[in-house]
């Protein structure tokens, strides 16, 4: 016979830090404008972020779990929302764990940077670019792993209910998804997404 070797590698992450934000544990209610699936319910996590122009937000080396909530359009654990040029704004070396509905999000921001983060056992998109007229936004070296099979009972890291299946659910669920081409994505690594 013959024999062959398989060379195999792993991400190996560490989730500690000394600062921790954590939400309480996730409560499932009915969704205040209607389920966006069968199931009527939203998952309801602590969310953080930058609300409108003008507003600075910087995150480094803090842990985030417990966040997100499925089902409510805008509540990601981390979330640049609508900042415009926001060059002060930064997410770097932190941890995030049992995400619902995203783990970080930039929408309507510009020159902001995502970097060296990790992301474990986030439901839907690790990292996600909302419109597509995001500009010069810098992701790099970021790390997003899925612990669960696909075909398992959790199947892998997606969550109905979203708005984008392309992002989220078991027809996509995407380590990083995004609409805008206009920014500088590298050294970004994914398991369990697919």
């Amino acid at each position: 016979g013959t024999s062959s070797v398989a060379l195999l590698t792993s991400e190996v992450i560490n989730l500690s830090r000394n600062i921790v934000i954590t939400g309480d544990a996730f409560v499932h209610e009915a969704c205040p404008d209607g389920a966006p699936d069968e199931s009527g319910q939203c998952t309801i996590g602590l969310h953080t972020g930058a609300f409108g122009p003008g507003s600075i937000i910087r995150f480094q080396h803090i842990r985030v779990e417990k966040c997100g909530q499925r089902g409510i359009l805008g509540k990601y654990c981390m979330h640049l929302h609508l900042v415009s040029s926001c060059p002060e704004c930064l997410f770097q070396g932190n941890a995030i764990e049992y995400g619902h509905q995203r783990g970080i999000v930039i929408h309507g921001t510009h020159l902001a940077t995502v970097a060296m983060n990790v992301l474990s056992d986030v439901r839907g998109a690790a990292l996600y670019i909302e419109d597509g007229n995001e500009m010069q936004n810098v992701l790099m070296h970021n790390v997003a792993i899925c612990p669960w099979m696909r075909e398992g009972p959790k199947r892998g890291c997606t969550i109905p209910g979203t708005d984008n299946i392309q992002a989220d659910s078991s027809d996509n669920q995407a380590g990083l998804w995004s609409l805008a081409a206009n920014n500088h994505v590298f050294g970004n690594r994914f398991a369990g997404s697919f």
